[in-house]
């Protein structure tokens, strides 16, 4: 009977620690929408970018992977361009790595366009607790952490023609560590940022199974 009660008490943990995993999040927040984007597969799409990054953790990573603000600033946007073109969201896609304000782009060929802004990078940790069984077949807990890069950016989409704002929203992207490989974390994070605001931009999508 002992051994059938211990059985059971494991089988729930393991459960409930499979079950747990499977938490959803929401990775588009604090959207504000004032009109819709008309037609976008007709549409041409300019972006740039704000050079207000703030590092608050993963520092080492960041000067590693990027010399500069503005080396990070034209990664994004390059990744977003290659992104948003593999979805054929937007009929084109062009880019502004030189301008960070609104009233200095050339947008005479631009239908819409996207202003990237408050990048936060930081980090997060989870803490987790393993059921499992001690020496006398009691219930025990072992605490565990996991670190996660956070990569959070402001996102503004505008209407060329008429200069209006149309839409914001602020998109996260956020990855573990694993094995100590902190550039592959801060990189994956910033690609899921990317994905979160086009997959956002085609279908509304905010909500993701939890990475």
């Amino acid at each position: 009977m002992k051994r059938k009660i211990i059985l059971v008490v494991a089988l729930s943990s393991f459960i409930f620690n499979m079950t747990s995993c499977k938490i959803s999040k929401n990775y588009v927040q604090f959207i504000s929408k004032k009109e819709d984007i008309v037609a976008p597969k007709t549409k041409k799409l300019l972006a740039f970018s704000s050079e207000n990054v703030q590092v608050n953790n993963f520092t080492k990573t960041f000067d590693k992977n990027f010399a500069t603000i503005n080396d990070f600033t034209s990664s994004y946007l390059n990744d977003f361009k290659q992104q948003t073109i593999a979805s054929n969201l937007f009929s084109e896609v062009f880019i502004d790595t030189k301008n960070t304000s609104y009233n200095t782009l050339k947008r005479e060929n631009a239908d819409y366009i996207i202003y990237f802004s408050n990048v936060h990078i930081s980090n997060r940790v989870e803490w987790t607790s393993a059921g499992g069984m001690n020496m006398n077949g009691m219930g025990m807990q072992a605490p565990t952490s996991v670190e996660y890069c956070v990569v959070t950016v402001k996102v503004e989409v505008f209407d060329a023609n008429t200069d209006k704002e149309i839409l914001d929203f602020v998109s996260i992207g956020e990855e573990s560590v694993f094995l100590f490989d902190f550039t592959k974390t801060l990189l994956k994070a910033k690609e899921r940022s990317i994905n979160h605001i086009i997959n956002f931009l085609e279908s509304g999508k905010t909500t993701y199974k939890k990475y």
